[in-house]
């Protein structure tokens, strides 16, 4: 019963707490010491409970009991120097021309899990783990509202900024055939997810015409600044099925193929519009916007209108296919190689649809100009156009002794953004990344202690120009120079027994 009472507190820790270092898009870097330490070729090995993530099959061939914990600490360095004016001209209040640093955090992604083998069906190898399947976690203060608003008026801290989570709590099956040559596996998925998104958006103003006849909206005053904070969570499901074939004792193959299902999530949303200064001109009303003395205080007192909102916003999840063969070429030496295609195609990126009471806005505003009810709970899309990636791996793990095993590795991970460079501070992928790993596992009776750190490079890359992709007034992109590096170290603990 003490397990039992351990397990449940892990999951639940696990649960609330979860973050993690990225691969391609925000998918995570992956799980335990012994994988990452293997730069994650770890399909045709798949030996302890991390199986549960890289491939279920391997529970069919875990013939002791066991449970593990893994515990990684990362930090992304990103660098943003925006190139971000309207008509390539005019200064839009992002820090143009200086390099701006993402909120450096030490974050954390802990998982763990339990294997064992029950005399069901001959005998099956089952097992309850919890880990991440994605996350992506950066914060971004690189705006400030220009001289044309009040000055006394400050957006918060986190203009742009993301905590996507993306948890499965996973129960696995496996069992062998063929004499114990084939094994098959299935992972039936609970997932959770929780975001939190926060991001700017320049919106034209309602009262703008295009010859610049309405003293309201001329430049400088053409564009309102909209803060939004999104806060959601939502269920969904996903399989995970594996295939592990021995063709000898020394050469093994994996397969594997993760489906996550697209998850609904719904939440609260804070709107926050920042209205410029319009001098000499009287706003008493706003019946006719044509006419300067009846605009309306709205779009010309400079004051922050504040409203909440409820939100929904569909997560559509990519499926990710994976290949894996191993060979031990010695007692003490196991070479693996991995290779991944994810089907980022699938994901679209982010659409909120705004309802409910949009409490906060004065009646007197709401009630007086359709206008200007429809800018004020208008929807917003922060879409994508992004491309199916590969992964490779390469690994090594070399038995020094009965104690220690040495662990190597990297990786090769394609961007999903590779094609069209259209970046923003939330989602930060400037184009094909390297990743080197290295650590060890010291074995002490029943227990093994794994220790592993790695490092990711990315290239630097120069987004030359704002796009709006949808067509919907709101650029998709912030333009400027992108650089980013991240490091990962992983600790972990696995009981046999």
């Amino acid at each position: 019963m003490g397990f039992f009472r351990f397990l449940f507190l892990l999951l639940a820790i696990v649960a609330v707490f979860s973050m993690s270092v990225g691969a391609s898009g925000f998918e995570i870097s992956g799980v335990g010491t012994k994988a990452m330490g293997m730069g994650g070729a770890y399909r045709a090995i798949a030996d302890d409970w991390t199986a549960a993530y890289y491939n279920p099959a391997g529970y069919a061939k875990i013939f002791d009991s066991q449970y593990g914990i893994s515990n990684g600490f990362f930090q992304y360095r990103y660098e943003l120097t925006p190139n971000y004016l309207w008509d390539g001209t005019y200064e839009t209040g992002l820090f143009n021309d200086q390099v701006n640093y993402n909120d450096h955090e030490i974050l954390s992604n802990p998982s763990g899990g339990f294997a064992t083998r029950l005399p069901a069906f001959g005998e099956i190898g089952v097992g309850l783990s919890v880990f991440q399947l994605f996350d992506q976690n950066n914060s971004w203060n690189i705006y400030d509202l220009p001289h044309t608003y009040n000055d006394v008026l400050v957006l918060p801290h986190d203009q742009f900024a993301v905590n996507l989570d993306v948890v499965a709590f996973q129960l696995t099956v496996a069992k062998q055939f063929m004499d114990d040559k084939l094994s098959l596996g299935l992972g039936l998925q609970l997932l959770r997810a929780d975001l939190l998104y926060s991001n700017v958006y320049f919106r034209d103003n309602p009262f703008y015409s295009p010859d610049n006849t309405n003293p309201v909206a001329v430049r400088p005053y053409d564009k309102i600044t909209q803060w939004n904070k999104n806060d959601g969570n939502g269920y969904g499901f996903g399989i995970n099925v594996g295939l592990l074939y021995d063709f000898s004792e020394k050469l093994h193959l994996g397969l594997n193929a993760r489906v996550p299902f697209a998850i609904t999530l719904t939440g609260n949303a804070d709107l926050q519009y920042y209205m410029p200064i319009v001098s000499g001109i009287d706003s008493a009303g706003v019946d006719d916007p044509n006419s300067p003395v009846s605009v309306g205080n709205l779009f010309i007192a400079g004051n922050k209108v504040a409203s909440t909102a409820d939100f929904e916003t569909e997560l559509k999840l990519p499926t990710a296919y994976g290949f894996g063969i191993a060979y031990q070429f010695s007692e003490k030496l196991l070479v693996s190689f991995d290779a991944e295609y994810t089907l980022w195609s699938n994901y679209e990126g982010l659409s909120f649809d705004y309802s409910g009471s949009f409490s906060g806005f004065p009646l007197a505003i709401t009630d007086s100009s359709e206008l200007v009810t429809d800018f004020l709970t208008a929807d917003l899309s922060n879409l994508v156009d992004w491309e199916n990636t590969g992964k490779v791996s390469l690994g090594l793990a070399y038995d020094l002794n009965q104690y220690i095993t040495l662990l190597g590795g990297g990786s090769a991970d394609q961007s999903p953004a590779r094609l069209n460079n259209l970046l923003t501070p939330q989602f930060f992928d400037t184009g094909d990344k390297y990743t080197y790993s290295g650590g060890l596992i010291w074995h002490y009776n029943q227990y093994d202690f794994g220790f592993v750190t790695t490092y990711t490079t990315y290239p630097d890359l120069n987004s030359a120009k704002l796009v709006d992709a949808d067509s919907d007034g709101l650029f998709d992109n912030i333009n400027g120079l992108y650089t980013a590096e991240a490091f990962e170290t992983v600790f972990s603990f696995i009981y046999r027994f």
